[in-house]
């Protein structure tokens, strides 16, 4: 097994889980990150939480300690496709090293890079490049990549659906509070079948594609936006009612809130779908939703972009819908006259069944490690 360095600004979804799960394969993990970052239990992985800059000088202080441990993989893993000083030191120190690989693991990836980036340049030097999505990946193409053997796979935010605090019932202090939110939204879904569609607008525009959605869906079936507009200016909540109200849909939707996440589940497990197709969501957000969903139960509609995140466990029309992102318009008129919106399998049942069917990007990361490896050799 490998001696790994992961090098990451923040413990997150898919830096945290991939040390995890590298330390379990036997890999020797060295989780490299920011000051003040934390993780409630190391599990044998060596912990160092020292950048507070990642300037090119604490690259160069940190650097002789680090390469004592005499890495043979530096993976670096950047969250919004933003090289810093302290990784151009690292990845040059690494791609001096003829028995190192270098890997570089984008988690937001929506444009081709410019000539002269310094993320493409890194791109162009690593062994091993991935991406979240299938869609991402394609935006490699043009590269002048140094090793004509650089090895390319997909790894996503990871679906953590066994360890996951999700799965735990949180504690709520605001009771007062959990009460109002239940009577509020009990009240107007007792007896309404309801789609669930996530809302991250931070103002009402008329014109906005996301509303116009919004205003035909809620024709046909009681929408709940997820979120809240408590942040929206006050003339934007205003202008969203009458406008609702002009379009004879005064009753027909409602915010859901700020729930906790016990009511945010029973939200989830009621609805008739929960429907992600046509809004702008970044992999980690996407992930988020999908590991939600498994875990409720919760009938799912996606794009096809939407889609290639993760997209081992998605079968169309088998245990999702999925909307062709080209023709979403048309997609969802149709979509919508649908009798049950329940998929004929559940990915719940089916991962409940073979949990390792989560384990393909890990898998495929691993392989392309051992590939690289051998060519150093």
């Amino acid at each position: 097994m490998a001696k790994i360095i992961l090098v990451t600004e923040k413990v997150n979804s898919t830096s945290w889980p991939l040390a995890l799960s590298l330390k379990a394969q036997q890999h020797e993990v060295i989780f490299l990150t920011s000051h003040g970052e934390e993780a409630t239990n190391t599990d044998g992985i060596r912990f160092m939480a020292y950048f507070k800059t990642w300037s090119f000088l604490e690259g160069l202080r940190v650097l002789p300690m680090l390469f004592s441990y005499e890495p043979q993989v530096l993976h670096i893993i950047l969250e919004q496709g933003k090289m810093t000083g302290a990784h151009a030191v690292l990845a040059s120190y690494a791609k001096s090293h003829p028995l190192m690989v270098l890997t570089t693991s984008l988690l937001q990836f929506e444009r081709r890079l410019r000539r002269g980036n310094p993320t493409r340049l890194l791109l162009q030097e690593s062994d091993i490049v991935t991406c979240p999505s299938v869609d991402s990946l394609a935006k490699l193409r043009g590269l002048s990549v140094r090793s004509k053997k650089q090895g390319r796979g997909i790894l996503p935010p990871a679906l953590d659906l066994y360890e996951s605090t999700l799965l735990e019932e949180p504690s709520y202090e605001d009771a007062e509070a959990e009460m109002m939110a239940e009577e509020s939204w009990t009240r107007n879904l007792r007896e309404e079948p309801y789609f669930l569609i996530p809302c991250f607008e931070k103002n009402f525009s008329p014109e906005s594609l996301y509303f116009r959605r919004i205003a035909r869906i809620a024709e046909t079936h009681f929408v709940v936006l997820m979120g809240s507009n408590q942040d929206w200016p006050l003339r934007s909540r205003k202008m969203f009612e009458q406008w609702m109200d002009e379009q004879g849909l005064k009753d027909r939707w409602m915010f859901s809130g700020n729930l906790p996440k016990n009511l945010e589940k029973d939200l989830l497990k009621r609805t008739k779908c929960l429907i992600l197709a046509g809004i702008k969501l970044s992999p980690q957000e996407i992930s988020q939703f999908y590991l939600k969903s498994i875990q409720c139960n919760t009938p799912l509609a996606l794009d096809s972009k939407q889609a290639s995140v993760h997209a081992h466990l998605w079968q169309k029309d088998v245990n999702c819908w999925i909307l062709n992102h080209e023709s979403l318009d048309k997609e969802f008129a149709s979509f919508l006259l649908k009798d049950d919106f329940r998929p004929p399998q559940s990915l719940q049942a089916k991962l409940s069944q073979n949990r390792h069917l989560t384990d393909t990007p890990l898998n495929e990361l691993n392989r392309l490690y051992t590939r690289a490896l051998s060519q150093l050799k």
